[in-house]
């Protein structure tokens, strides 16, 4: 991989500022191993819809 290569720190970290999604994941991998584009962005993608089912199941507090 390049020297641009994102590890699974840069992805934990932009799912945590984009969706404010922290997970325990982080502490059972090396979080400086490098992770291809395509499961990167399959890992992002699986990510973005966990707030929309946690809405639906749970409900949002509107007073939050």
């Amino acid at each position: 991989m390049s020297g641009n290569a994102k590890t699974y720190r840069d992805l934990f970290q932009e799912i945590y500022e984009k969706y404010g999604i922290q997970t325990t994941t982080q502490f059972h991998i090396n979080p400086d191993k490098q992770i291809s584009e395509e499961k990167y962005q399959e890992a992002l993608k699986a990510y973005s819809i966990l707030p929309a089912i946690f809405d639906d199941t749970f409900g949002r507090d509107e007073d939050a």
